[in-house]
């Protein structure tokens, strides 16, 4: 899987007493998946779109999307697993991914993939591949990136359906069109938020420090990334498929399918 895009790997700031195993540096450089292609899959599992595609550009995305959004409003997604089924909310203040993801499941396009990338305590990433097959959807669906819908309220807390993005020359901080990661992350001290505040040049509002505190989540991702989800049903699921063994690119040992339907 030869990967551009990913998310920062900066994991928790201060050892817990507890801990039996060195924690991770704190200025952890990015990680990229290695080169790995996913197999393609039987046609059988195709969805077929129900009109001809209008292939997406960064010209024509925005009057696209909005076009799609406004004709197709559902905001709930079924996402099984070999670990479980989560049920995950789309926020509607942020329409153009949300446009974007129901477009993408509606026409097939995640048919076949599966999370190639997993770090216990902070996220778990899927939505692509470099197969054959999956050049050819992509294709169809078009060569584009999105437009960053930062919204204060959206945050990294466990569960977030985010984004992921190119880090260099992407000042905009666009989201690439097709990968996607939910958060696992971590439960926050008061210190280790008063840390991440200041490492990063953050403003951890008291509502979001306490879901940061009690639900966890990656705080120093908010601003960077565009959350535009929340896993409303099945946050254990996000616990057991971050816990597989992965290889040294962090791609699970064991393959996890992703299967993703629109709930009406």
């Amino acid at each position: 899987m030869n990967k551009r895009v990913f998310i920062i790997t900066f994991f928790s700031f201060f050892v817990m007493a507890n801990c039996q195993q060195p924690p991770a540096s704190k200025s952890e450089t990015p990680l990229k998946p290695e080169k790995k292609t996913i197999p393609p899959q039987s046609s059988e599992t195709d969805k077929k779109p129900s009109k001809k595609l209008i292939p997406l550009t960064d010209e024509n995305l925005v009057e696209e999307l909005t076009k799609y959004g406004n004709e197709n409003r559902e905001t709930l997604v079924v996402m099984k697993t070999p670990k479980g089924v989560m049920t995950i909310q789309l926020y509607e203040n942020t329409p153009l991914h949300r446009a974007n993801f129901i477009r993408l499941i509606k026409n097939g396009f995640y048919n076949g993939t599966e999370f190639y990338r997993v770090i216990n305590h902070f996220m778990i990433q899927g939505g692509d591949s470099d197969g054959f097959e999956r050049q050819y959807v992509k294709q169809k669906m078009g060569t584009y990136t999105l437009p960053a819908e930062f919204r204060k309220e959206n945050i990294h807390k466990k569960g977030a359906l985010s984004m992921a993005r190119e880090y260099e020359n992407n000042p905009e901080k666009r989201s690439v069109a097709f990968e996607f990661f939910i958060i696992q992350g971590t439960r926050y001290t008061a210190g280790e938020l008063l840390g991440a505040e200041q490492q990063y040049h953050l403003f951890i509002s008291p509502v979001h420090q306490e879901i940061y505190k009690t639900q966890g989540g990656t705080p120093h991702l908010d601003g960077q990334h565009t959350v535009f989800g929340q896993v409303i049903e099945g946050l254990e699921v996000i616990d057991s498929l971050a816990a597989v063994t992965v290889d040294e690119g962090n791609w699970p040992i064991e393959k996890m399918s992703i299967d993703l339907e629109i709930r009406d």
